[in-house]
């Protein structure tokens, strides 16, 4: 029985003698036909030789030696090996050895147990890869995945992006839930990848908070319902939106505010010239009304000025300019301007480089932070002026907002200990016109201002601020030999500026102008048989204009727009000894009946007038200056003495005058 067992057994039996002869290993002395059947070799083929035949180049030499060690050693082994059959093929046997001794207990041969699991082997192996690949998907995808618990929310699994990204490890996540993260629902304008998305707010171990897309899709883990998890981090996408829909929307607010301020202009224009006009006695009781309403007009042109300096129309006047310097001119205009218990502190780097800039708007853009920190601190605090220069890298970009530009930067900061501002308040902050301030405490035009001064500058203005705590607002402005010299549109600090060159030359005060106030209006000696023509589409400016020149001793000519000025030129170009034209108009601009009337006459005297401050200045070479809307009478005749004034004998010496002549200001105070 035992006979018919082993030879119709379905495993591979082999017995072997019980010592080793020549060095060869132990030979066969009985194989079974199961052994046949899986070896491929015959029973005459095997028997009398070592089994060493069956070995093959990824047989394991270690499984060998155990199975050497064994046998020397008189042991019982089970282990697994590779064999190789006769055709070359490999296959896999559990393998079980067992001495059995003579009736003296010694070892008289062993038996060999071969089990055949190649199946088995192969199954594993694909489950060993397919669990790799599993692996390398689930730890190596940048993006947080995790398995959960479905019942529970138990995290069962993270892989390392989800570790880095919310700063747990692994040992912490066993003892979260999903739900932990979780700080609520999140509305965003992004389809959803599948149907089983879903929009959450995370938070980070270190309360950073994440705007998430969660993918979710079943699955069985050792028997319980569980789902695989992929994170989408939307958070830096959703904030460079953000931030270029408020880039968008203030740059339509810029462009809607700077024509508001040009149409304004031109309105104060005709107010504050007809109040120049009006001549009432020194004792006359009307003549405080006028003087209050001429107060509340120059008011009003200061309002325009912070809109067409939050629009960027008005023009720089570029110096290099010491951040040290700007800063303690700062503190010297308002250390005892502010409330005692406010205190300054001032900290500059050494040899913090120089910036390319117009520091009267430096200056006043940080008073007007400063101002905003006082009022931030009514019962007191510190207000802290920093700068000190910074290099932006291109990886650096994402800390930034999204105009920032790699280079090399000096930021200016003012820092207060103040209330802060709310979270909610902090994207409309720039908004003109948005003020939390009490009715008549403020315009909600001087942060829009500062904003248009630093973007002017090729700049820009980061705010970050903790309710409650305090406000830090940070002005990156490029150091020096980032900017091209010469004219760059951008808000200035005078209120009315007279006649200007095309290309920004240092200023210097403006020249003694000779025309004198009498009883009978202005007078002149240089109008003595000068001819003005006063182009405007503005009735009231041209009526005020006229009033004005010819009460000084002018002959005036009017026109309405750009086409009629080209008109009444063509006719009396002649008589002609300057032009002021306004820029923008119907019909034809300024500009295109410029180019007609040097067509006729190269050496055209002309004096450009706008109610922008900058009007794409580069393309006015060759008139003799720019006379900025709103303006008095007396600022007219300074600026039409100074046109005048300007010598031209021919185009070239004309081009020469215009790009080297001198900034003339006619301040109003």
């Amino acid at each position: 029985m035992l006979e018919s067992a082993v030879v119709h057994a379905h495993d591979a039996i082999v017995i072997l003698e019980a010592h080793p002869h020549n060095g060869q290993g132990r030979s066969v002395l009985y194989v079974n036909d199961a052994f046949c059947r899986l070896s491929g070799y015959s029973r005459s083929e095997v028997v009398g030789r070592s089994l060493y035949l069956l070995r093959g180049p990824d047989t394991d030499a270690a499984t060998l030696e155990q199975l050497r060690e064994a046998l020397d050693n008189g042991q019982p082994l089970r282990t697994e090996l590779m064999n190789y059959r006769k055709d070359g093929t490999p296959y896999w046997v559990d393998l079980s050895l067992v001495p059995v001794s003579d009736r003296r207990g010694r070892i008289a041969h062993w038996v060999m147990i071969q089990r055949d699991i190649t199946d088995q082997r192969q199954a594993a192996e694909a489950l060993r890869k397919s669990e790799e690949r599993y692996r390398l998907l689930f730890d190596g995808n940048p993006q947080p995945m995790w398995v959960i618990e479905s019942h529970t929310g138990r995290f069962l699994a993270v892989n390392e992006a989800a570790i880095r990204v919310y700063q747990y490890n692994r040992e912490e996540f066993s003892c979260l839930k999903a739900s932990d993260l979780e700080v609520g629902e999140l509305s965003v304008p992004i389809p959803p990848s599948t149907s089983s998305s879903r929009f959450r707010r995370h938070r980070t171990r270190f309360g950073k908070i994440l705007n998430v897309e969660i993918i979710s899709h079943p699955l069985v883990v050792d028997g319980r319902d569980a789902e695989l998890v992929l994170i989408h981090d939307w958070t830096e996408r959703l904030q460079l939106e953000e931030q270029l829909r408020q880039a968008q929307k203030m740059e339509a607010i810029g462009q809607m505010a700077g024509g508001v301020a040009h149409d304004f202009n031109n309105i104060m224009t005709g107010i504050l010239g007809s109040l120049g006009l009006i001549r009432l006695p020194a004792d006359d009781p009307n003549k405080a009304l006028l003087q209050a309403v001429e107060k509340a007009a120059l008011r009003a042109a200061d309002l325009t000025s912070k809109l067409l300096a939050f629009a960027r129309r008005n023009q720089l006047v570029l110096a290099q300019v010491q951040p040290a310097d700007i800063v303690t001119e700062v503190v010297t205009l308002l250390r005892h301007a502010i409330d005692p218990r406010i205190t300054f502190t001032v900290s500059v780097t050494e040899n913090c480089p120089p910036i390319w800039a117009d520091p009267n708007l430096l200056v006043q853009a940080l008073v007007n932070l400063c101002l905003n920190s006082r009022d931030a601190m009514p019962n007191g605090g510190t207000i802290t002026l920093r700068a000190h220069p910074v290099t932006i890298h291109e990886a650096d970009l994402l800390a930034y907002p999204a105009d920032a530009k790699p280079g090399h930067y000096v930021c200016l900061c003012v820092q207060d200990t103040g209330t802060g501002i709310p979270p909610e308040l902090l994207g409309r902050i720039f908004e003109p016109f948005f003020t939390t301030k009490e009715v008549g405490k403020g315009t909600g035009l001087g942060l829009p201002m500062v904003l248009g001064i630093v973007k002017q500058h090729q700049g820009w203005l980061r705010c970050n601020s903790t309710w409650g705590q305090g406000t830090c607002m940070e002005l990156y402005l490029p150091v020096e030999g980032s900017l091209a010299a010469g004219p760059v549109t951008g808000p200035r600090s005078d209120n009315f500026t007279t006649v200007k060159t095309l290309v920004e030359t240092p200023r210097r005060a403006a020249p003694n102008v000779s025309a004198t106030r009498s009883a009978n209006g202005f007078h002149s000696p240089q109008a003595s048989r000068r001819c003005i023509l006063l182009v405007d589409d503005e009735a009231m400016i041209r009526d005020i204009g006229r009033a004005a020149l010819t009460s000084a001793g002018y002959e005036v000519l009017l026109a309405e727009d750009g086409a009629e000025a080209v008109e009444v030129f063509q006719r009396e170009h002649e008589h002609i000894d300057l032009v002021i034209l306004d820029v923008m108009m119907p019909r034809l601009s300024g500009r295109d009946a410029f180019r007609q009337m040097t067509a006729l006459v190269p050496d055209v005297r002309v004096l450009f007038s706008t109610g922008y401050s900058s009007e794409e200045l580069t393309e006015l070479d060759g008139a003799v200056g720019l006379l900025t809307k709103p303006y008095r009478p007396q600022e007219l005749l300074a600026a039409v003495e100074a046109a005048l004034a300007v010598s031209l004998t021919s185009p070239a010496e004309k081009d020469n005058a215009s790009m080297n002549e001198q900034n003339y200001i006619v301040s109003t105070s």
